[in-house]
């Protein structure tokens, strides 16, 4: 069970890992998600993460390889209060299950999609055996697209909610060798929010 004391060390790490924002995160009954911890107007950044932040890879395949690399070193990991964070395939009381997405539905289920086999038929080209499928499943679920071929499991990004009518811009400031903090990526809402109120991308 990922526990409040985890999201402490898990905040306590992004700041120390030079991750910036606004947002605080909080719990509820069907799980976390990111409020305002003050009024933030519209174009402002609700999240600052240098690169250095974020395990990333050039493909998704190779992303999940990496992120349960990490996961097997355990506390030894630079990720460690991340990762401890991250959902599990059993779920928990903050959590639902990671077996709950379509990735590991059986194929009577599928068959009820009316997508005319289309989903299916994704299962089965995406069908890995060899990559962890905790692993495969956090990416499935959570990373997201940088450009120029990478993809990144991002710390907090992966933890503010959905919501298709909040526009959202994201940019990466490449460092040019003088701050010394390395690429960063920022992530800026196109609409405001009042103190306490869910933020959304």
């Amino acid at each position: 069970m990922v526990v409040v004391g985890k999201s402490s060390i898990f905040l306590g790490w992004a700041a120390s890992r030079g991750i910036e924002t606004p947002l605080d995160l909080s719990h509820r009954a069907d799980g976390r998600y990111m409020k305002g911890k003050e009024d933030i107007s519209a174009g402002e950044d609700i999240l600052r993460i240098p690169l250095s932040a974020c395990i990333t890879a050039d493909t998704c395949e190779s992303l999940a390889e990496r992120l349960a690399y990490e996961r097997d070193l355990g506390p030894t990991s630079k990720y460690a209060p991340y990762i401890d964070v991250l959902p599990t395939l059993e779920g928990d009381d903050e959590h639902p299950s990671l077996l709950s997405l379509p990735r590991f539905w059986d194929s009577k289920r599928l068959e009820k999609v009316s997508d005319g086999g289309q989903l299916e038929g994704k299962m089965k080209n995406d069908e890995r055996k060899d990559i962890d499928p905790w692993a495969l499943a956090c990416v499935d679920s959570r990373a997201n697209f940088l450009g120029g071929e990478s993809f990144s499991m991002t710390p907090i990004l992966d933890m503010i909610n959905h919501d298709g009518t909040v526009p959202t811009r994201a940019r990466v400031n490449e460092d040019k060798g003088f701050a010394g903090s390395g690429d960063v990526l920022h992530l800026t809402s196109g609409r405001s929010y009042s103190k306490g109120e869910e933020a959304f991308i």
